[in-house]
């Protein structure tokens, strides 16, 4: 072979490659940038719910301390009750 047809036989074949190359980086960029989207979706959610279950929380501590408090204030301030004895003498 002479040296013009080598030189056309390596530039086809690396045309080629590059091409196969090439596609090969649009899918794995293709897969990646979809794998990112998910991952963005699942965060988005995790988000959501941890404000979610944080909301909740607060809500559920301060009924805690309502409850608490108010649980504290019967126990010091009840009325107490009269022992009531029956007639014959027993309690």
């Amino acid at each position: 072979m002479d040296t013009n047809t080598q030189a056309e036989m390596f530039f086809l074949i690396s045309s080629v490659g590059f091409v196969v190359l090439w596609i090969l980086v649009a899918i794995f960029l293709f897969y990646l940038i979809r794998a990112t989207h998910t991952f963005s979706r699942i965060i988005e959610k995790i988000e959501k719910d941890v404000n979610t279950i944080g909301d909740t929380t607060k809500e559920m501590i301060s009924e805690l301390r309502d409850n608490a408090f108010a649980s504290l204030m019967n126990f010091l301030f009840k009325k107490k009750k009269k022992k009531t004895t029956s007639k014959d003498g027993s309690k």
